[in-house]
């Protein structure tokens, strides 16, 4: 999937000019209770301004709050080291970088160097979520060697006793030995005798 199905557009999100006041970004960012909002000119991104940035500047330097609010800009505080990428990278490229980044959003910017939207940590973990089918089916996880042909084996016996896959995950459990952790999600009506023939193949199940 591309990030241009699951980015929010520019055009709904909440933002700030580099030249607005903080008080103006305070007052937007707590109207939706939002830690940061990116900053942004016209189709040009910016960087992202954060409440947390906002108090701690205020805290460090002292003086009077109303001045402060005021006379600073957002321009003084933005982050600007945001990661960017297209709308046509791939989603898996978003949770990789945002997962390393330590940042709220990433910023998607076209090839002509125009801002079309965010991927923020919530979409990657809503998508996640579809794909391995949470709370759809019933849950199969099983423990298998990383040799090939185990997958093949697997589904193999989940066709046989008539189910229907919604999702398969393969996840490393950082574990020592050369094992994988197969989570599966079926439709079925016979999954204690799939889970037993699962058994009886010389997988274990969790």
């Amino acid at each position: 999937m591309l990030i241009r199905a699951l980015m929010l557009p520019a055009g709904e999100l909440v933002t700030v000019k580099p030249d607005d006041s903080i008080r103006t970004a305070l007052e937007r960012i707590n109207q939706k209770n939002f830690l940061s909002i990116p900053v942004a000119e016209g189709k040009r991104f910016v960087g992202v301004i954060s409440k947390e940035r906002i108090y701690a500047e205020y805290f460090e330097k002292g003086g009077d709050k109303e001045e402060y609010l005021d006379n600073t800009k957002v321009k003084d505080l933005l982050r600007s080291d945001i990661p960017v990428l297209e709308p046509i990278d791939e989603i898996e490229k978003a949770a990789y970088t945002l997962n390393l980044s330590g940042v709220p959003f990433i910023a998607v910017i076209n090839s002509d160097g125009e801002f079309e939207g965010i991927i923020t940590h919530k979409v990657i973990f809503k998508e996640f979520a579809e794909v391995i089918g949470i709370h759809k089916g019933k849950r199969l996880s099983v423990i298998a060697y990383d040799i090939p042909g185990q997958i093949a084996k697997l589904t193999e016996i989940i066709n046989r006793y008539g189910g229907d896959i919604i999702s398969l995950v393969v996840m490393d459990p950082k574990t020592k030995t050369e094992v994988k952790e197969i989570v599966i999600r079926l439709r079925t009506d016979n999954y204690i005798k799939i889970v037993d023939a699962v058994k009886n193949a010389g997988f274990r199940v969790q």
